[in-house]
């Protein structure tokens, strides 16, 4: 039987932490994630640990405390969060592209600026072709049971990459909520010991770490890195079944919530999966048939397998939900006027020759109440631009 608790997400997983009890913890403290080395803290001074703590200056010299600790083979963990993790983004491609497999708890928050300690994806979306595998946690629970398999997949020999945590900033970390923990010498023997193959403390073995790459040797090495993210698909996926095997509790690269005969579908990640949950749940209540894919592995991303899960016939439309703009300028409106342009382009084309009417183009955005309610509600402003909309239609046809 697991031990029940009361936990907020960052408490969680700095007992995640005491109980894997790493050779090596380097942190600097940023909200929302100061708390996990905080917390952490106390276990080493309180002899709980045997943990060399160190308490650096900057996020930048945490990473490489990590790096140079993981290098000269001792488990390394930290976390951060934000501006912390855009501090550390040299180091996070070092990490990787070394094969270090460092854990790191990463409680998201919107990267400045503006200022904004709050949640947004921006700092994980920032890193997600760093090369680090990235696993993100709807709740407490996720967020401590997917520390607890970190290890487990990084330092698979097939796979010897870094990997993050993800969880919601304040949602999640500051939060309270029912948890059930795993017993230390299950968690412990679950782990296992750190024994890498190579590193730089074996006098039987000397290595160079970091040297010059230059092109004969770059990409040859980047295809090997390419292959790890590759094997930690299935390494994930028989590590979370081990996981299951101890604990009852079933984890997937994705969570399909009701999706059996779903006509309406929510894609989404981390915390948000709760409440769209809920929503599930109400529009199931009003004889809607809602569904959820809650996407938990993000790197490597399981491209085919989403694919798949969103073919079902039932299907009928599809709303992601995404708390980071690439800021790219290939969403929203503008990827609107795009698309229609090239419909039109096509439409038009000799051999379709298809009537196509360009102007005017009016778009009406549909409020809470037409999805929950199945009625309309529109401005003055809405109800005269689709007037003109159909006037100009009806005219265009004669």
């Amino acid at each position: 039987m697991g031990i029940r608790e009361r936990l907020s997400g960052n408490e969680a997983a700095a007992i995640a932490m005491k109980q894997i009890n790493p050779d090596v913890v380097a942190a600097f403290p940023i909200t929302p994630s100061t708390e996990i080395p905080q917390y952490f803290s106390t276990f080493v001074s309180n002899g709980t640990v045997d943990t060399e703590f160190v308490a650096v200056e900057s996020e930048h010299s945490a990473m490489s405390a990590c790096v140079g600790a993981e290098a000269a083979g001792a488990r390394a963990m930290t976390a951060t969060s934000a501006n912390g993790l855009s501090f550390m983004w040299e180091m996070l491609y070092i990490a990787s592209g070394s094969r270090l497999p460092i854990v790191m708890s990463l409680v998201n928050r919107a990267v400045s600026g503006p200022l904004n300690i709050h949640n947004d994806h921006s700092d994980a979306m920032g890193v997600r072709d760093a090369g680090w595998i990235m696993l993100f946690s709807e709740n407490n629970q996720e967020a401590y049971d997917n520390l607890i398999m970190a290890h487990q997949i990084a330092e698979n020999k097939d796979v010897l990459l870094p990997l993050m945590i993800c969880q919601d900033g304040f949602i999640t970390s500051h939060s309270i909520e029912n948890i059930e923990l795993i017993e230390d010498d299950k968690v412990k023997e679950f782990v296992g010991t750190y024994k890498p193959e190579h590193y730089l403390l074996n006098h039987d073995e000397p290595v160079a770490m970091g040297p010059m790459d230059l092109q004969a040797f770059l990409f040859e090495h980047k295809y090997q890195q390419a292959e790890g993210m590759r094997n930690a698909k299935k390494v994930i996926a028989e590590v979370s079944a081990e996981f299951e095997k101890m604990t009852g509790r079933k984890y997937s690269f994705f969570e399909e919530y009701k999706m059996e005969d779903a006509e309406y579908v929510v894609v989404c990640m981390n915390s948000t999966a709760g409440t769209a949950k809920f929503t599930v749940d109400n529009l199931r209540s009003k004889c809607i048939k809602a569904g959820l894919l809650k996407i938990r592995m993000f790197r490597p991303f399981p491209a085919s397998e989403i694919a798949e899960a969103l073919s079902k016939e039932s299907i009928k439309s599809i709303a992601v939900l995404d708390k980071s703009d690439s800021v790219n300028g290939a969403g929203g409106a503008s990827a609107t006027a795009k698309c229609r342009e090239k419909l039109t382009e096509l439409l038009t084309l000799p051999f379709i020759r298809a009537d196509v009417m360009t102007m005017p183009q009016t778009g009406i955005q549909l409020n809470m109440e037409a999805w929950t309610e199945g009625h309309m509600m529109l401005t003055e402003e809405q109800m005269t631009n689709l007037r003109l909309q159909v006037n100009a239609f009806l005219e265009h046809i004669g």
